[in-house]
């Protein structure tokens, strides 16, 4: 059984020590946490006492260097510029760390992070990679079996959020609290998607516009056009404030269109590739369509991530986090200057330039 302590005890870190408390299968055991809320607390009211539970998280690695409890691992689940100083504190410690997503708020964050890291298990909670949707897909691409990417148009607007909800914390929906709107609350899971699904592009243009339909000053739409290396070209758009939304990623090839949607694929092909039909010799040609269309189930995939850490199996690791946090940090930097972003190696002369042009122009942001 492996010790666990959970460092931010809101909606998810409340959620994940229910699962721990409750599901003995996971193999894994809470000994501490930070501090929870009346209403966290009712999710998990019965177990409250069996566990150390400290005011915060500075005071929860106090404890764990007096020896008040032990653990093996931690479990960060805080505000995102609290992701840094959590992860480190317990890399200092030499445990291992399971992280919420994003990888902070700036990719200097994410990539500090991993300097501190040893030989411990380092993963996040990017959990929609274990979707037997997603299963599927990437192994369908991973396959070639329908040609060359060609373009990808991925659209998720179906993160429609109340007023209510960006009051409901005094830390969301703003740069100096939160770290930015949609790209970094909903969208890195979509971003890590895209950089699952077909690597990192090489250059991306985005338009970010910020309070377009809550009184927030963070964006809450997002439209973005990406290139990669190998000429594939890409649309993202997100957004919070459609209802209702849609959340669809169509995939053109060689030789098909496959529309994903969040419980069925759809594959349209030919039986061949578009240079077939381009040098077909007369103008009207017959296409010979094959269509294929596969349903499925959401799985628990929460649990299937704990119960990975748990084995010591990570799904997505520290290094897969930053790639989703240089998306979203690219995108800003991008709207604000109203230029295309390049990307380059991560720690890069090239982009460490970037980061520091990124926070340069954060502060710009930040109101105090």
């Amino acid at each position: 059984m492996k010790k666990i302590a959970i460092v931010g005890m809101g909606k998810m870190g409340s959620k994940y020590a229910k699962m721990i408390l409750e599901k003995q299968e996971l193999g894994l055991i809470l000994t501490a946490s930070t501090r929870i809320n009346n209403e966290n607390a009712e999710k998990i009211k019965k177990y409250l006492g069996t566990f150390k539970m400290y005011d915060n998280d500075s005071d929860l690695f106090r404890g764990y260097d007096n020896g008040e409890f032990e653990c093996d691992a931690i479990l960060v689940a805080t505000p995102h510029y609290n992701h840094k100083y959590a992860v480190i504190e317990g890399f200092k410690r030499n445990l291992d760390v399971l992280c919420e997503k994003p990888a902070g708020v700036y990719l200097k964050d994410g990539r500090e992070m991993l300097e501190y890291r040893k030989d411990n298990k380092y993963g996040f909670v990017f959990h929609q990679r274990r979707y037997p949707i997603n299963v599927f897909l990437y192994n369908i691409i991973k396959s070639n079996k329908y040609g060359k990417i060609k373009r990808i148009n991925y659209i998720v607007t179906d993160w429609f959020r109340t007023e209510a909800y960006y009051k409901s914390n005094h830390w969301r929906s703003t740069y100096k609290t939160d770290g930015g709107g949609t790209l970094l609350n909903q969208c890195p899971h979509s971003l890590d998607l895209l950089c699952h699904f077909f690597g990192m592009p090489n250059k991306v243009i985005a338009f970010c516009n910020e309070g377009k339909y809550h009184k927030i000053e963070v964006e809450d739409d997002v439209t973005a056009y990406l290139e990669w290396a190998d000429g594939v070209t890409g649309v993202f758009i997100a957004s919070t404030g459609e209802i209702p939304g849609i959340n669809r990623m169509e995939i053109s090839t060689d030789r098909a269109i496959i529309t994903v949607y969040p419980n069925h694929i759809d594959i349209v092909s030919n039986n061949n590739d578009d240079k077939y039909y381009l040098e077909l010799p007369d103008e009207s040609f017959e296409e010979d369509n094959n269509i294929e269309k596969f349903d499925f189930e959401k799985n628990d995939a929460y649990y299937e991530i704990l119960k990975s850490f748990s084995d010591g199996i990570i799904a997505a690791s520290g290094e897969d986090s930053l790639k989703s946090l240089y998306l979203s940090n690219a995108m800003y930097l991008s709207s604000w200057k109203k230029k295309i972003v390049h990307f380059h190696e991560i720690g890069s002369k090239e982009e460490l330039e970037f980061e520091a042009e990124f926070e340069e122009e954060m502060k710009k942001h930040i109101k105090e």
